[in-house]
């Protein structure tokens, strides 16, 4: 910070640093300052404001440089899967609809107008109101990247409340619909007898059953070991940790589950070596070709077209997720069992998600007020 005396009084001129968004040094100048005393007051204010965070630039920095230094600096440790997802959200809609204003510039009602834009799409277009709430959270820290930058000193986004999610009724199938399913598979398409069956009698996600490697089946101890999972990015098959810590697990599974593994197990490689592929060490376990297979290898059109031969009404790939909970409720395991089954980080979250589902006990606990009497 520098004091100099002019003809019209003295000028302040404080150099906060060189500044990597806006690519030019970072300064606060105050001109035609009457007296010497009034700049060393303020030089105090600007440096005591500097130390608290709380000088803003007046750099003309937009929306634009913003969005590039938090995908190049704030997405690093995320997994590529996450970041794909932000990049979509930020390319198809934030970024367009803000690109070219000054991050100085926008204000709390320029992100409401955004969310109501989002709100008042084509009914063919419009996202859900989970989807327009996630756009806000991610334009939320577009906006905390500015306040780092000493930019702005509040987020326009705050104070804005999220839109009411509803959530939709759970699909899931009873053990005779699910054998149903399953006796409507060609045998010529046997390894989706295995791929939906160890779907249903485990709960794993999609993406951990198709990273999942015969190294991680433990036959000795019927158990699996869920320590990955497999995402499309870019086109390429993209194998990461589990979505959290807790997904790190192990499943016992049943008798006849690890059977029929095992079973597959030696069709497949006779199946990869008619392919001319002999060193199956890398291969995953449901692999049945020379490409890997990806989720809609197992998805809903493939769900559809068995539904259709079964007289079923079809349910999503994820829903076998769910369908194997409800089995394990029908079954009364208890929820803590249920938790650590799914790798859910907490058991909030399968309350959350599954309690529903759980028996009514508030019918039995009043029925025994006829006792009372």
């Amino acid at each position: 910070m520098v004091i100099k005396k002019t003809d019209k009084g003295y000028i302040l001129d404080v150099s906060l640093g060189y500044d990597p968004v806006a690519q030019k040094q970072r300064r606060i100048k105050k001109k035609n300052i009457k007296t010497k005393a009034e700049a060393e007051h303020l030089q105090s204010y600007y440096k005591q404001q500097y130390f608290q965070n709380n000088l803003v630039t007046n750099l003309k920095v937009t929306f634009d440089q913003i969005g590039d230094k938090y995908f190049a600096n704030y997405t690093v440790d995320q997994k590529l899967t996450y970041v794909r997802t932000q990049k979509g959200y930020y390319n198809h809609r934030i970024m367009p609809h803000f690109t070219g204003s000054l991050i100085s510039k926008l204000e709390k009602k320029d992100c409401i107008q955004f969310r109501d834009m989002l709100l008042n799409e084509d009914e063919k277009t419009r996202l859900s109101n989970n989807s327009i709430n996630k756009h806000m959270i991610l334009l939320k820290k577009l906006f905390d990247v500015a306040i780092d930058d000493n930019l702005i000193l509040r987020n326009p986004c705050t104070g804005i409340k999220k839109l009411k999610v509803v959530k939709q009724k759970m699909k899931f199938w009873t053990t005779a619909e699910f054998r149903c399913f399953i006796e409507a598979i060609d045998e010529k398409d046997h390894v989706d007898k295995v791929f939906f069956t160890t779907a249903y009698l485990t709960g794993m996600r999609a993406g951990e059953m198709l990273a999942l490697q015969w190294e991680d089946i433990d036959f000795g101890r019927n158990e699996i070991h869920v320590s990955k999972t497999m995402s499309r990015v870019g086109g390429e098959n993209i194998v990461t940790t589990p979505k959290s810590t807790n997904s790190n697990r192990y499943i016992t599974i049943n008798a006849k589950l690890a059977k029929m593994l095992k079973g597959w197990k030696d069709r497949q490689e006779a199946l990869l070596k008619s392919y001319l592929i002999t060193d199956l060490k890398d291969i995953t376990v449901f692999q049945y070709s020379i490409n890997t297979p990806i989720r809609e290898c197992f998805g809903t059109k493939k769900i559809t077209k068995i539904c259709k031969v079964a007289g079923l009404t079809p349910i999503r790939l994820h829903d076998f997720r769910h369908s194997h909970v409800a089995l394990l409720i029908d079954n009364h395991e208890e929820i803590t069992v249920i938790k650590e089954r799914m790798g859910h980080a907490s058991i909030t979250t399968t309350i959350d998600t599954y309690g529903h589902l759980f028996p009514n006990k508030q019918k039995s606990m009043s029925d025994k007020f006829d006792n009372i009497f």
